[in-house]
């Protein structure tokens, strides 16, 4: 897939604000952001959550429990490590992310990402 913004190089990235653009680079990003970029990461995050909702189902998480994570530190001190980024851009990217998936859960990191995610979602005192 092409750069939305220079539609030149191959993507690398998804804009962590929006959600949306595909990136290759730094300058693209910026060029984005500057231009285009108009929803914050929070407003991104909680669109999505509110957008998981339209089916649910005995599975599905409440928001204000998937909202959580985004005000976990530890959380937010795994994902800012650039193998866990790979990991993750390589299962958002996949055509297969189900076999990715299961790929990234013999990774120590990605594991105790996804398990860092379930103890947020799961913890009594977020009711």
């Amino acid at each position: 897939m092409k750069c939305d913004i220079c539609k030149t190089n191959e993507t690398k990235y998804k804009c962590p604000k929006c959600r949306s653009i595909k990136y290759c680079s730094v300058a693209c990003y910026k060029n984005h952001s500057l231009d285009n970029c108009t929803s914050d990461s929070q407003n991104a995050s909680v669109e999505m959550v509110q957008n998981t909702q339209l089916y649910p189902t005995e599975d599905t998480i409440p928001p204000e429990k998937l909202n959580l994570l985004c005000y976990d530190t530890h959380l937010k001190e795994l994902v800012s490590n650039s193998y866990l980024q790979k990991i993750m851009e390589k299962i958002d990217n996949s055509t297969n992310p189900n076999e990715e998936l299961e790929k990234a859960m013999i990774e120590p990191m990605f594991e105790e990402f996804a398990r860092r995610c379930i103890d947020i979602v799961r913890s009594e005192n977020s009711n």
